[in-house]
C-alpha cells in the first residue's frame, strides 16, 4: 500500500480544495494518507480579510499540522502553495526550510513530489512557484513527476504541476475539471 502525504497552505479555500481532491483520489485507490497543513499563524487574521476565506476556515483549521515522522514514511508528498508575487507563500517556505536537516541524510531522497498551486491569473507567476517547489524537492533528492502533455484530451497543464486561476477575488473554486485532472494524475503517481 503506498503513503502518501499532502501538504498544503491555503488562506482562501482553494488550495484546500485541491488537497481534499488529492486526499479523496488516493483514498479511493486504496492508498494510506495524511492530510496536512502548514503552520500559518496569521491565518486567522488573513481568513478575516477575505469574504471567501470564511467558507472554509473552520474547516482548515481543524486540519493538522504536518507530522515529519508521516512525512519521511511517505512514498509520495504533494504540496500546494497559493502563488505571491511569483513564488510560494512564506508559510510553505518555513516548511521548505524546516527539510533542512533531513537533507544531510538524503532522507527523502528517490520520494515522489507534485506540486500544485493557486494564481489570481494565468499570468500571475503559477510556474514560478510550481518551479519553487519542485527545485526544493531535487535538492532533497526527491523525483519531481511532470504532469503528461496528454493527461487530459484538449486540456493544458504545465509540465510542473497543476496551476488553478481563481480570479482577483479568489472566488473562483477548483471545479470538475480539475478534479478530474487530479484523479488522473493520482493514477499516474500511485504506480
Amino acid at each position: 500500500m503506498k503513503k502518501v502525504s499532502v501538504v498544503f497552505h491555503s488562506v482562501c479555500g482553494n488550495n484546500y480544495l485541491m488537497a481534499k481532491n488529492f486526499y479523496d483520489s488516493f483514498v479511493s485507490k486504496g492508498a494510506e494518507v495524511n492530510l496536512f497543513r502548514v503552520k500559518d499563524d496569521d491565518y486567522e487574521k488573513l481568513s478575516e480579510m477575505f469574504e471567501t476565506a470564511k467558507e472554509f476556515t473552520k474547516e482548515i483549521s481543524n486540519v493538522p499540522i504536518y507530522d515529519f515522522n508521516k512525512l519521511l514514511e511517505s512514498d509520495i508528498i504533494i504540496i500546494g502553495s497559493p502563488t505571491y508575487f511569483g513564488n510560494v507563500s512564506a508559510e510553505i517556505k518555513v516548511f521548505m526550510d524546516e527539510f533542512a536537516p533531513y537533507w544531510v541524510d538524503a532522507s527523502f531522497y528517490g520520494k515522489k513530489l507534485f506540486a500544485y498551486t493557486t494564481a489570481g491569473t494565468v499570468e500571475g507567476g503559477g510556474d514560478m512557484c510550481l518551479r519553487a517547489i519542485n527545485t526544493f524537492g531535487q535538492h532533497l533528492g526527491m523525483i519531481s513527476i511532470p504532469v503528461p502533455c496528454n493527461l487530459v484530451k484538449n486540456e493544458s497543464y504545465t509540465a510542473y504541476g497543476f496551476i488553478h486561476c481563481v480570479g482577483d477575488l479568489a472566488d473562483n473554486r477548483p471545479g470538475l475539471k480539475i478534479k478530474n485532472a487530479i484523479d488522473k494524475m493520482c493514477d499516474i503517481l500511485i504506480k
